[in-house]
């Protein structure tokens, strides 16, 4: 079978559709992939062996009255050069997971063959919500995201790495030390890195702890420089490469609650405490957060410079409470169904054979 994958933007998009490709790839299908250039899926898509195909494209919310011009001339560009790359590619069906880029190419291609989507948030981003109309099935992270056309919705979970979801059947060898993975994103977070500091600078730190800080592409010398006053036992690292390993050796995670993350969280088995992203468009990252803690999976905190003595307090108790924080670890590895890309692959081939 020919297979289009359409996803681009952010990894939030591009590693759900990389993980259900992996299912289908080596199975006697041919997988080509849209979406922008100089961009991460096609460094994906290299690596991978897929063939890549690009469409420009600019998001509509949140513009101006200019940038809404902008944008709906880049749809219309997007359609016209998506018309002559699927009557190239020929697909036998398309795999979209949302972000503007796809909107185009994923609208053209329903007309051409069968479109499946996938939404990784609690809230439907605008591009999923346009395609839910013309989706075969669409699959949710989180349950009832979709309330209209209810019967082609199929709850899942997000695609998350193999060697991260193995690591909650894998048992942690006990350490004198705290393990904290503190999660700022790729980008780094200066709201939760000054929380950070404040609780450094106002408190004698356990000597018990160590934090591993995943603090970005910021500017993070006051940062090492408040930890190291501390002297609290700590690595700072701009990026992580081995996200298993670091997961495998952390007892607690503070991070923020985009999909992608809380799912790799709650996949390996790890009790959290999130700061959702105070300004997340549809406050969809509380929205994330509130539905692992209404599962006693993770606490929820403002995130706020205000709330660092509420943050600290909290460590102090969930340290000494292993109990609470085996069951918050137990309690994650039940939020979403298992196996995510497996059961899409799986779902999408029965769907076929009707």
């Amino acid at each position: 079978m020919n297979i289009l994958f359409i996803a681009g933007g952010t990894g939030g998009h591009v590693y759900p559709a990389l993980s259900i490709a992996q299912e289908f790839k080596g199975k006697d299908n041919n997988i080509a992939w849209i979406g922008k250039a100089d961009s991460l899926e096609e460094r994906v898509c290299s690596k991978e062996g897929f063939v890549f195909y690009s469409v420009k494209g600019t998001g509509f919310l949140g513009k101006g009255v200019l940038g809404k011009i902008v944008a709906l001339y880049f749809f219309v560009a997007a359609l016209l050069r998506s018309f002559f790359l699927l009557i190239k590619i020929k697909p036998d069906l398309i795999v979209s997971t949302g972000g503007y880029i796809s909107l185009a190419p994923s609208l053209l291609g329903s007309l051409f063959c069968p479109l499946f989507i996938h939404e990784q948030n609690s809230v439907a981003g605008l591009t999923n919500k346009i395609l839910h109309r013309f989706s075969k099935i669409t699959f949710e992270a989180f349950p009832d995201t979709f309330l209209n056309f209810k019967s082609k919705t199929s709850f899942v979970g997000n695609p998350v790495r193999k060697e991260i979801f193995s690591i909650s059947t894998k048992k942690q060898e006990k350490t004198s030390t705290f393990n904290i993975l503190i999660l700022g994103g790729s980008q780094g977070s200066k709201q939760i890195n000054d929380i950070i500091k404040i609780i450094l600078k106002n408190h004698d730190v356990p000597s018990s702890w160590k934090i591993v800080h995943q603090a970005g592409t910021l500017d993070n010398s006051r940062l090492k420089e408040v930890y190291e006053k501390s002297g609290v036992n700590f690595e700072i690292r701009e990026f992580i490469e081995n996200m298993a390993e670091v997961y495998q050796q952390s007892q607690l995670i503070i991070s923020r609650s985009g999909a992608m993350t809380i799912s790799e969280i709650c996949s390996a088995g790890k009790p959290s405490v999130l700061l959702p992203l105070p300004w997340a468009s549809d406050n969809h990252q509380y929205i994330n957060a509130k539905y692992l803690k209404d599962q006693g999976a993770a606490e929820i905190i403002e995130s706020d410079i205000s709330n660092s003595e509420k943050l600290f307090k909290l460590l102090i108790e969930l340290e000494k409470d292993d109990n609470k924080r085996e069951s918050m670890g137990h309690n994650a590895t039940l939020v979403f169904p298992p196996n995510t890309s497996e059961s899409i692959y799986k779902a999408i081939n029965e769907s076929l054979k009707i």
